[in-house]
């Protein structure tokens, strides 16, 4: 039979900040409120110093706790305790379960009509990371190995090989690392980039115009093209050069990677970072207002060239106004 530690408490009704803290305590630690009137936990040294200290916590507090250590007396009585753990965990990870379809679902059909991107990737991570440490954090709790856990580890696997795939697909790229380019290598080609153009494309579809070659021309991808059509130079894409790297976005790594140093480019790059990333890395006021600007418009115009064309003339302004101040 297994050993049980069990706390019974008495917490006074003008007490209401201690009985909010010891049930957080208790919740936290894994203690099932079992028969609704007892917190029960699988009996171990750990577990006797935790509900000790709780049970002294409330004493502390002017109410009344009492801790024993039992046994069940069949195995019944064992069965239904450890139900009942099962059902607290699964609840939890059937929780978490749900968010991992719900982002497996959403990449997949991210990846089928955008494409890869850098954004998408740091986006997956991100929810990975999250999602393995709300598992983690209930495994710990998690005495009995409850049915759903096995379920939640094939999700969190699922979503580990996605990235695993794509870390494979961009191992062929050449990161700009310190690099820098000639401009005069670059004239007269075309750029590449995918459809629907946002805040970065548009900005580094400018510099390239501006700073690179004023005779460029772009091609916009179909959603779901992987490669750039041969002889063009690809932007903006997953596995390009220009493109995301580390902390900064496509507009960023241009700068570097062509050496551009100007004060009024590293006050639109800034802005650029902030809207692209939304990790109000700069803190640019005028981030949200050029956001607007630039989503009203690409809801009005449909068409990526007559978007970019806008967007050029927005970007000068921009540029316009940094230059002068």
């Amino acid at each position: 039979m297994n050993k049980w530690i069990l706390l019974i408490h008495q917490i006074a009704h003008d007490s209401p900040n201690l009985r909010v803290k010891i049930w957080r305590n208790l919740k936290k630690h894994g203690a099932m409120l079992f028969k609704n009137a007892v917190y029960v936990l699988p009996f171990t040294d750990e577990h006797e110093e935790t509900m000790q200290w709780l049970c002294n916590q409330i004493k502390e507090g002017g109410s009344d706790a009492s801790l024993f250590i039992t046994e069940s007396l069949d195995k019944k009585q064992d069965d239904e305790i450890i139900k009942s753990f099962h059902e607290i965990c699964d609840k939890e990870y059937i929780a978490l379960i749900e968010v991992s379809n719900a982002e497996l679902k959403k990449i997949t059909q991210r990846e089928a009509t955008e494409g890869i991107s850098e954004g998408l990737v740091h986006e997956c991570k991100r929810k990975l990371n999250e999602i393995r440490k709300s598992a983690d954090d209930i495994s710990k709790i998690d005495f009995f190995h409850a049915p759903q856990k096995e379920l939640l580890l094939q999700k969190i696997s699922s979503l580990q090989k996605t990235l695993l795939k794509w870390t494979k697909t961009s191992e062929k790229e050449i990161k700009v690392t310190g690099k820098v380019y000639q401009i005069k290598d670059f004239s007269g080609k075309k750029w590449a980039t995918r459809k629907d153009i946002f805040i970065d494309r548009i900005a580094s579809a400018w510099l390239i115009r501006r700073y690179i070659d004023p005779k460029t021309r772009f091609v916009f991808m179909s959603k779901g093209t992987e490669k750039a059509p041969r002889g063009t130079v690809p932007f903006d894409m997953y596995g390009s050069e220009f493109t995301h790297h580390g902390e900064d976005c496509t507009f960023e790594t241009l700068m570097k990677a062509f050496d551009l140093k100007d004060t009024a480019l590293k006050s639109i790059a800034e802005i650029v970072h902030d809207i692209d990333l939304k990790d109000n890395k700069y803190g640019r006021k005028e981030a949200e207002g050029l956001a607007q600007i630039i989503t009203g418009l690409s809801q009005k115009l449909k068409d990526d060239n007559k978007l970019l064309e806008k967007g050029l003339e927005i970007f000068d302004a921009l540029y316009q106004n940094y230059s002068s101040s």
